[in-house]
């Protein structure tokens, strides 16, 4: 019977790691949390076309959904920019840099 349950065991926890999140995946492969964010070189190599998925690759990280298929990622280094991210269909059809105010308690 105890080498039933070590068996189920190792089973549950192998098929566990099989179906591991590959946005998580991507995310953990950064070596500092902010990188998970997007910086303005990551912005300006997104393409038209593009799925979630490719410009998540391309940040290091997963967009805060902001509406229905529009994301936000904050910049990596200024806390008053980000970028806006609308996709249709899994593309990107359009980007832009948005400022973000209220950071600032001077």
């Amino acid at each position: 019977m105890r080498k039933l349950c070590v068996l189920l065991f190792i089973v549950a926890t192998a098929a566990l790691v099989g179906c591991g999140d590959p946005i998580l995946d991507i995310e953990e492969k950064n070596i500092y949390h902010w990188q998970k964010y997007m910086n303005q070189k990551e912005f300006d190599s997104l393409k038209e076309g593009m799925s979630y998925f490719e410009v998540v690759e391309c940040a290091g990280g997963r967009g805060e959904k902001v509406k229905n298929n529009i994301y936000r990622w904050r910049d990596e280094t200024l806390m008053t920019q980000a970028y806006v991210i609308e996709f249709k269909d899994d593309q990107l059809i359009s980007k832009k840099v948005v400022e973000l105010k209220g950071h600032s308690n001077r």
